[in-house]
């Protein structure tokens, strides 16, 4: 029975559907999206920002097809430079294929522990049936040369898409690790090479901040955050990134600030994870506990 126990997962680790989920009307993808994040316990900062940007695309519809047909009129004009800029993400994009298919093999059988845990499955059963594997924490036995490699493809890559998602998964993977440094270093050249307010640069300054704030450099953290909480256009980032901010500044022993921020990740979304954690850490700061 074991062996049949199988929870699928994406590069970035979020797991997939669950069988109970499957039955969701397949004709409205971000309903379908969104009720199988919903589903997920324990999410980390990437799914959860995942979840709440689907929530307002729903509550947004009109608003994104305005945004894409907008698109779709300015790009009339700078067709030339488009095709040179889109030959060359294709190029990159189809580089990055072949490394990131041995990182998401790795990351995988990791995924399959850890997940298979929360879910109840027989994680020893599905490491000898060769699905699932336990990560060592030493992350060049758990991972050889891969993180390296991502980080080759992301400098020789400069100023693609696939150099920025490269950077992020060898990023995300050192902090787990605990090599923050290592990880602030893989991620200068996206930081600079994107923009706050898209989607991607937000997630590589929230990632700058998680690597600043796990080196003990709080003040640093902050500026990456505050980056994200100006982008106006990425509502569905502010909680976790003012949760954040919170606890960075809860540690350093700026308390007014601290709750400051924690009532702002409180108010930006009622029923995410983030917040919910921000109305925790925030009675008991309050309550002087």
């Amino acid at each position: 029975m074991a062996k049949d126990t199988k929870i699928d997962s994406k590069t970035t680790g979020t797991p997939a559907t669950s069988p109970a989920n499957s039955t969701v009307n397949s004709k409205d993808p971000l309903q379908t999206v969104s009720t199988e994040l919903h589903s997920i316990r324990n999410r980390d900062f990437l799914q959860e920002a995942m979840m709440n940007f689907v929530d307002w695309m729903e509550h947004n519809k009109f608003l994104v097809a305005g945004v894409v047909t907008l698109a779709i009129l300015t790009g009339v004009g700078i067709v030339g430079w488009d095709v040179l800029s889109e030959r060359k993400e294709k190029q990159a994009q189809e580089s990055f294929y072949s490394v990131e298919k041995l990182y998401s093999a790795k990351r995988e059988k990791f995924d399959q522990a850890k997940f298979g845990a929360l879910s109840g499955a027989k994680v020893d059963d599905l490491i000898k049936a060769g699905t699932a594997a336990r990560p060592t924490g030493d992350l060049s036995k758990d991972y050889g040369t891969v993180i390296d490699e991502l980080e080759t493809f992301a400098a020789r890559n400069k100023g693609t898409t696939a150099s920025v998602q490269a950077s992020l998964l060898a990023a995300e993977t050192r902090l787990e690790y605990k090599q923050s440094e290592q990880a602030l270093k893989t991620l200068e050249t996206s930081v600079s090479a994107t923009k706050a307010n898209s989607l991607v640069g937000a997630l590589v300054r929230m990632a700058n901040g998680n690597a600043h704030a796990a080196s003990g450099k709080c003040d640093q953290a902050l500026k990456s955050w505050e980056e994200v909480l100006g982008a106006k256009d990425l509502s569905f980032l502010h909680s976790e990134a003012a949760l954040r901010a919170g606890l960075c500044l809860e540690k350093s022993g700026d308390k007014p600030k601290a709750i400051e921020m924690y009532r702002k990740a409180s108010a930006e979304s009622e029923k995410s994870t983030s917040a919910q954690t921000a109305r925790s850490l925030l009675r008991a700061l309050e309550l002087g506990t």
